[in-house]
């Protein structure tokens, strides 16, 4: 014989479920009130960041809160950056900003291009994207990380100490910091990079390359402190450059930089291809024929296979050498 529901029963039931959607309801409600609070005091930080007196303006034009019930941001339709006492101007186009609220600490910004930037000695740089994406996290001391990824990335610069002005060209772009202890980790990668003159002639082949390097005890310049003095020292964990034809390059070692921004360091390097990075430099540096036609002949002597070496150069106060020969310098930074 079939149960039948008592009404007692139906009427309990009715009720936790009434209570429960009273209980969704007020949650549901606190929540929202909590995120237009939040987003107000957000909205109210950056404009007052915006507008308040500094050498340094920040424009944002069209500043609106936005996000949704788990995200929270602002965004702009137009930013610009005017620096009177450096005499410098950088100003770009519309940026977005969110975080999730319940990890506000980490955020995404996104800039559209592109960006102009005009220097007091009359430097003059254009860059532009298809995208350029910014993430990072920050904690009660400052900055944390800090990574940079871009696509299709095109840099003009014109400058008066130059021929004509350079174009340089990436299909893909990276570059990473983050605090390790008291050091500061940096990564940098660029993939299908070219760098050729305003008119077409080509002065470096499109190549790929990567950095990534620790500098000791800078992890403070992640939290705003100052670089006092250039004197630093580090380990560039590797630096690599491949290109077509199976051109590569490999350098690595610790280095130290004195106090006029000289460096000094040794670097275990391998080179493949000879002959390419013969024929390449000499494109790039046609007076220096005898000085790169020799390093290559020194090279290839030294090399156990005929197209492949590996070696350690030494770098004195900005002098290389190889073998106790002197083959180029590296200016100051």
């Amino acid at each position: 014989m079939a149960l039948e529901s008592t009404p007692e029963k139906n009427s309990g039931a009715s009720r936790k479920i009434r209570w429960l959607a009273i209980a969704v309801a007020v949650v549901v409600a606190l929540y929202s009130a909590a995120w237009f609070f939040v987003a107000s005091k957000i909205e109210d930080t950056v404009r007052e960041f915006i507008s308040r007196p500094s050498p340094v303006a920040v424009q944002c034009d069209g500043l609106e809160r936005t996000g949704t019930p788990f995200r929270i941001g602002f965004a702009c339709t137009r930013t610009a950056i005017k620096d009177d006492l450096a005499g410098s101007l950088v100003s770009g186009g519309a940026l977005r900003a969110v975080a999730h609220i319940f990890n506000p600490g980490k955020a995404l910004v996104e800039l559209d291009g592109p960006v102009n930037a005009s220097f007091l000695d009359g430097t003059v740089v254009t860059a532009d994207w298809s995208l350029l994406r910014s993430g990072f996290s920050v904690g009660f001391s400052g900055l944390k990380t800090l990574s940079l990824t871009g696509e299709g990335v095109s840099v003009d610069l014109f400058d008066y100490a130059l021929a004509e002005p350079l174009l340089a060209k990436a299909a893909h772009g990276e570059f990473h910091l983050r605090g390790n202890g008291n050091d500061l980790d940096a990564a940098v990668l660029a993939r299908d990079l070219s760098i050729a003159t305003k008119s077409g002639s080509e002065i470096l082949p499109t190549l790929s390359t990567s950095t990534m390097v620790t500098l000791k005890d800078k992890a403070g310049l992640l939290e705003g402190r100052p670089l006092v003095t250039k004197r630093m020292s580090g380990d560039l964990t590797s630096f690599k450059i491949e290109a077509a034809g199976g051109l590569y390059g490999e350098l690595s070692g610790p280095f130290d930089i004195d106090d006029e921004g000289y460096i000094s360091g040794e670097f275990r390097t391998r080179l493949e291809k000879l002959d390419l990075w013969e024929k390449h430099l000499l494109a790039i540096f046609p007076a220096g024929q005898s000085t790169i036609s020799g390093m290559a002949a020194l090279l290839r002597g030294l090399a156990k296979d005929e197209n492949a070496v590996t070696v350690n150069l030494v770098v004195d106060k900005g002098t290389i050498t190889l073998s106790m020969v002197p083959i180029g310098r590296i200016p100051p930074i």
